[in-house]
């Protein structure tokens, strides 16, 4: 089935900027996570830490963690 796991809030560095994702280094792992252009264009710089608040959707074959400013 289908499901939402929260996940609440990371704390990381940019990783890079995607056209509708950033890659994010969390502890030394890089996390794929999807945003809107309104969240890209607003985050820091690749290397400066920022903060997401995220959301990860979960389905039998896929979990994709979605990123937004509050």
């Amino acid at each position: 089935g289908e499901g939402r796991v929260v996940i609440g809030r990371l704390t990381c560095r940019i990783g890079y900027k995607g056209g509708d994702h950033v890659l994010i280094d969390l502890g030394g792992v890089g996390y794929v996570v999807h945003v809107s252009d309104r969240t890209r264009m607003a985050l820091p710089g690749v290397g400066e830490v920022a903060q997401l608040h995220t959301d990860l959707l979960v389905r039998e074959d896929l979990w994709q963690l979605f990123g937004f400013l509050s």
